[in-house]
C-alpha cells in the first residue's frame, strides 16, 4: 500500500472536490496541517477553484532548494 501524503490528497481535491476522514487519518501531522492551512487561503483568496490549489508542498519545495 502506498503512502497517502500530501501532493495525493490535493489531487483527490482538485478531482473530486472532497476528501474523507479516512484520508485525513492516513496523512502526516506536517502534510494535514499544511493541507489545512493550504485549504483555507484557498478558500479565502480563490474561491475554491480547484486548479488555483497548490499541487506541491511549500515545505517541499524549500527542502529541494537547499538540495
Amino acid at each position: 500500500m502506498s503512502k497517502y501524503d500530501y501532493e495525493d490528497a490535493v489531487k483527490q481535491l482538485q478531482e473530486s472536490g472532497s476528501i474523507s476522514l479516512e484520508d485525513f487519518k492516513k496523512l502526516a501531522y506536517d502534510d494535514l496541517s499544511e493541507l489545512l492551512e493550504e485549504i483555507k487561503v484557498w478558500c479565502l483568496y480563490a474561491n475554491g477553484a480547484a486548479d488555483k490549489l497548490p499541487k506541491e508542498s511549500k515545505k517541499k519545495k524549500k527542502k529541494k532548494k537547499k538540495d
